[in-house]
């Protein structure tokens, strides 16, 4: 199995990557094959808006940049689990994460067969992270969990209404200021390493039992 872990902040020692990393430490622990990528350290550069081109041409290739996507865009297609993780930035997730987040769209595959502009233009054939398992996970200041309530839709929106993916558990960890402050929250890192150690488990044949009802509040880890 293999699970991956984007860091959608700028600062590589921050709380977010000590989120990551715990994640991904319980789902190693549990056997998965984990690697983390730290989207500041890569080149991926704003999505142009040529769209059609992207997506009537399979292969995972933006049409327009040769860039490190190229490379991100396969490990995606051949993950069974991803954790999105950003941290709160002006109501939503950060600029990086959008970008990184808008660059997936060559996963799509469509096929023109109406009028463009209408809601009848496009045919998908393929949607390579549709039903795709995926984590978000949040860090925020704030004490209430309600205040990074627009970037919670944020990701919801984005994963799982516009690339159909499968969000099996939302981390949300609140009252976190300074770099490292998360260290400090002892039960908040046990919980999030058994969330990743727990998700790895399930991705075993013989403990798969993905049924989700829909119900984000039923899985919203607000820690």
């Amino acid at each position: 199995m293999k699970v991956l872990g984007f860091v959608g902040s700028p600062r590589k020692k921050g709380n977010t990557a000590i989120l990551v990393d715990t994640f991904l430490n319980g789902a190693s622990s549990a056997g998965a094959d984990v690697k983390k990528f730290f989207l500041e350290d890569h080149t991926i550069n704003q999505c142009m808006g040529c769209y059609r081109n992207c997506v009537l041409k399979p292969g995972y290739k933006c049409a327009t940049f040769r860039d490190d996507m190229d490379t991100l865009l396969p490990e995606m297609v051949s993950s069974d689990l991803i954790l999105f993780a950003s941290p709160y930035y002006c109501s939503s997730y950060t600029a990086i994460m959008a970008r990184f987040l808008e660059r997936c769209l060559p996963l799509w595959e469509v096929e023109i067969v109406g009028e463009l502009g209408t809601m009848n233009a496009f045919k998908f054939i393929n949607n390579h992270l549709k039903g795709k398992k995926a984590v978000t996970g949040l860090v925020q200041d704030f004490k209430d969990p309600a205040t990074a309530e627009l970037a919670v839709k944020a990701f919801e929106e984005t994963l799982g209404k516009t690339y159909m993916m499968q969000i099996v558990e939302k981390i949300h960890v609140t009252d976190v200021r300074d770099i490292g402050d998360i260290n400090n929250k002892t039960a908040v890192l046990e919980k999030i390493f058994s969330i990743g150690k727990k998700l790895a488990q399930m991705l075993t044949p013989q403990m798969c039992d993905w049924s989700w009802s829909g119900d984000s509040n039923k899985m919203n880890s607000e820690i």
